[in-house]
C-alpha cells in the first residue's frame, strides 16, 4: 500500500513510534494475535502498518490486505447502499417500511408482562425506513444481553435458519413475525433493522443485495478485496479469529478454512442470505477508500456514489434529546454522541472523552474492526484484529488517542 511522509500532511512521524509502540504491546502480551492500522489524512495515507500475526498457525503476518471478518462495519455500506436507493427517488426517509414490506403494517409491540405472560399492543406509529437507519424501530436484536420476550423469539427464528440456505426474504418474512420491543421512535435498540434495509435495497433495485454492492459500491470504488466470501485465491490471506481462554490466552474460536465466508470457488450458491448488518470480509485498505468517499462527501477518485448533501445528512444526528445517550443492553451509554444514518456521530467531545472533533463519525464491528472519518481534521482511520469478545481490550481508544496525539496542525 503506499504511503507518505507523515510530515507531508502534518503529522508526526516521531510521535507515530508510540501508536507504533502501544499496539505492539498488546500484541507482544497475547493480547491479540495480530492487529492493522492504516490512517489517512487529506486523501493520503500516512501510516499503514501490521503488528503481529493473522495466523499464529501459520504466522501469516498481519498487513493492509489480510482479509478481516468486517461484522457490522457491514452496517456502513449498508446505509450507504439504502442512500443511493433514497437519491434514486425510491423512498423518502419517513417513509413506513410497510409500503414496501406490508407485514411490518401489522407486526404487535411489546408493552410488558401481565403476570408470567407478555402484553402485546398495536403500533402508535409506523416503523419508517429512519427508524430503521437510526435503529430506533423497535426490532429486536437477537443476540444477547436484552431479554424482552420478543428478543429470545428472535433469537430462535435466526439459529433456526442459520442452519439452512436461506434467502434475505426468507429471513425479514421471519422478522417480521416476531413483536417489536418498543413503540417505533421511542428506544434505541441495535437490531436487526438492517437486513430490513438489505433487503428493501433489493425490492427497490431489482437485484440481489451482494450484486447492488458490487455494481453500485465496490467496483466504482475499488474495493476489489470486499466479498461474502473467499475463494481459493484469497484464503491464504484470510485471517484466523480468536477467543479468550479463561488463563487470558488467545484460543482458536475459526480457522480460515473453517468460515462460513470461504467457498472454494469464491461463488456464493445461489439465494443464500447476504446479511445488511453483518458478514462481510474486505481488508483494512478496502475500508480506508470507503472512508476516504465519506470524507469526500460522496466521492472518491472522481467518482460521485452520493451526493454531498446526502453524506452530511447520513453522518447527523437523527436522535431526540429524549433518547440520548443512547446504549446497548447491559452496557455503558455512548456518552457525547448521537446517531445518524448507519454511523455513531460526535455531538459534545467532552463527554465523549475523546480528542476527535465534534462532527467525527465511526461506526465498530464486534469482530474487532473500527472506521472513523474526522471531517475536521480531514482524517480517516481503519483499524482490525479479529478477537471475540473485541471489547475486552481499548484498542480502539488506544489508536485514536494515539493517532490525534500525532497530528500537529
Amino acid at each position: 500500500m503506499q504511503t507518505i511522509a507523515p510530515e507531508r500532511v502534518e503529522v508526526s512521524s516521531e510521535r507515530l513510534t508510540f501508536l507504533d509502540n502501544a499496539l505492539q504491546r498488546y500484541v507482544d502480551q497475547g493480547k491479540v494475535a495480530g492487529v492493522v492500522a492504516v490512517l489517512s489524512r487529506r486523501g493520503q495515507v500516512f501510516h499503514a502498518r501490521g503488528y503481529g500475526a493473522a495466523n499464529l498457525s501459520t504466522n501469516q503476518p498481519m498487513q493492509p490486505d489480510t482479509l478481516v471478518r468486517l461484522w457490522s462495519i457491514t452496517k456502513v455500506i449498508t446505509a450507504v447502499a439504502a442512500l443511493i436507493c433514497y437519491e434514486r427517488g425510491e423512498f423518502v426517509l419517513d417513509q413506513p417500511i410497510a409500503d414496501f414490506i406490508p407485514a411490518f403494517g401489522s407486526t404487535p409491540v411489546y408493552a410488558g408482562m401481565e403476570g408470567d405472560e407478555p402484553r402485546f399492543v398495536k403500533q402508535e406509529r409506523p416503523i419508517t425506513i429512519r427508524h430503521l437507519l437510526t435503529h430506533t424501530g423497535g426490532i429486536p436484536s437477537g443476540f444477547g444481553g436484552a431479554t424482552e420476550p420478543p428478543e429470545g423469539m428472535l433469537r430462535a427464528k435466526i439459529k433456526a435458519l442459520q442452519t439452512s440456505h436461506v434467502s434475505l426474504a426468507e429471513i425479514v418474512e421471519s422478522i417480521t413475525q416476531v413483536p417489536l420491543v418498543a413503540q417505533p421512535n421511542t428506544l434505541w435498540r441495535y437490531g436487526q433493522s438492517f437486513e430490513i434495509l438489505a433487503r428493501l435495497v433489493e425490492i427497490t433495485s431489482g437485484l440481489h443485495f451482494a450484486d447492488f454492492l458490487q455494481t453500485y459500491i465496490f467496483d466504482p470504488l475499488g474495493m476489489m478485496d470486499t466479498s461474502y466470501v473467499i475463494g481459493d485465491n484469497q484464503i491464504d490471506r484470510f485471517s484466523a479469529f480468536y477467543t479468550r481462554a479463561q488463563d487470558g490466552s488467545l484460543t482458536l474460536l475459526e480457522a480460515p478454512s473453517q468460515s462460513v465466508h470461504y467457498i472454494s470457488n469464491g461463488h456464493r450458491p445461489p439465494g443464500q442470505w447476504q446479511y445488511g448488518g453483518a458478514g462481510l470480509v474486505s481488508t483494512a485498505s478496502d475500508v480506508q477508500r470507503l472512508g476516504n468517499m465519506l470524507l469526500n462527501r460522496g466521492t472518491l477518485d472522481k467518482v460521485c456514489i452520493l451526493a454531498p448533501s446526502t453524506v452530511d445528512l447520513m453522518t447527523s444526528n437523527h436522535l431526540r434529546a429524549d433518547l440520548l445517550p443512547y446504549h446497548f443492553p447491559n452496557a455503558q451509554p455512548i456518552y457525547g454522541y448521537g446517531h445518524g444514518l448507519g454511523v455513531h456521530t460526535l455531538m459534545d467531545r467532552g463527554l465523549a472523552g475523546t480528542p476527535s472533533a465534534t462532527g467525527e463519525y465511526w461506526k465498530d464491528g464486534g469482530s474487532g474492526t473500527l472506521l472513523w472519518v474526522d471531517p475536521h481534521y480531514e482524517l480517516v482511520g481503519t483499524v482490525c484484529y479479529q478477537l471475540d469478545p473485541f471489547w475486552i481490550y481499548p484498542i480502539f481508544a488506544t489508536t485514536k488517542a494515539l493517532t490525534y496525539q500525532a497530528i500537529l496542525a
